[in-house]
């Protein structure tokens, strides 16, 4: 196996993470808010909601860390566990980059499948986990 492969896919580990964990497309934010539920910042439309109704608020808001926050109350079938799950980076990376591995492996056929996905697990999991990025 090639460095260019191992980098490529544990840059789209990276890329599937974020989007599952942080990104604001709304069906993604939408799954994870009834999934995870709890505490996240308010997008830019729900502070457009939020300005115009602002005698009687729509939703639970708090300020969190100079940023303002609102609570979504997860569905009442999603368990505690899935809602941490959804809401690591490093238990939501750990399951695409088993899944990503497969596919690469099934595609284009990569030695030690199981060290691989370690290695894009691992890869993945930092750079989602990280502030900056």
């Amino acid at each position: 196996m090639n460095w260019f492969v191992l980098t490529l896919m544990a840059l789209t580990v990276y890329r599937l993470t974020r989007l599952v964990i942080k990104d604001t497309l709304p069906p993604v934010l939408w799954l994870r808010d009834h999934i995870a539920g709890g505490w996240r910042p308010m997008t830019g439309k729900e502070w457009a909601q939020f300005r115009v109704k602002s005698s009687k608020p729509l939703w639970l808001v708090r300020v969190i860390n100079d940023d303002t926050n609102r609570y979504i109350y997860r569905w009442s079938w999603s368990p505690e566990w899935l809602a941490e799950l959804w809401s690591c980076p490093w238990c939501v990376s750990g399951w695409i980059a088993g899944a990503v591995t497969a596919v690469t492996d099934i595609v284009i056929g990569i030695p030690v499948p199981v060290l691989q996905g370690v290695a894009v697990w691992a890869l993945g999991a930092v750079a989602a986990s990280r502030k900056e990025l």
